[in-house]
């Protein structure tokens, strides 16, 4: 690379230097082609989008089980939290189908 052509750093920006607001920033700004954590389950409506049962606060039947409930994005390959995520909604909407019986 030659000497000179680039005048300034524009990300992460001269404020970010140690080895630890790198890894920070990167946490903050990273972002993969895989959209997640647009649903937060929280324990009230004030909280999140969701109960801890998958709910959506203010509907009746319907329920979010995919990536979007994801506090944060896991990484690059989400793909085995959001299996995580699938096993646990079917769990959970099987026992309330079991419990209308």
């Amino acid at each position: 690379m030659r000497e000179g052509l680039i005048a300034e750093k524009e990300l992460p920006g001269a404020l970010v230097q140690s080895d630890a607001e790198i890894a920070q920033f990167v946490r903050d700004k990273a972002w993969g082609h895989d959209a997640s954590s647009t649903c937060a389950i929280g324990a009230s409506r004030q909280d999140g989008v969701l109960d801890s049962d998958f709910r959506v606060y203010g509907t009746q039947g319907l329920r979010v089980a995919d990536a979007s409930v994801l506090p944060r994005t896991p990484g690059p390959l989400m793909v085995g939290a959001v299996y995580m995520v699938a096993e646990k909604a079917a769990g959970v909407i099987l026992r309330d189908a079991k419990a209308i019986r």
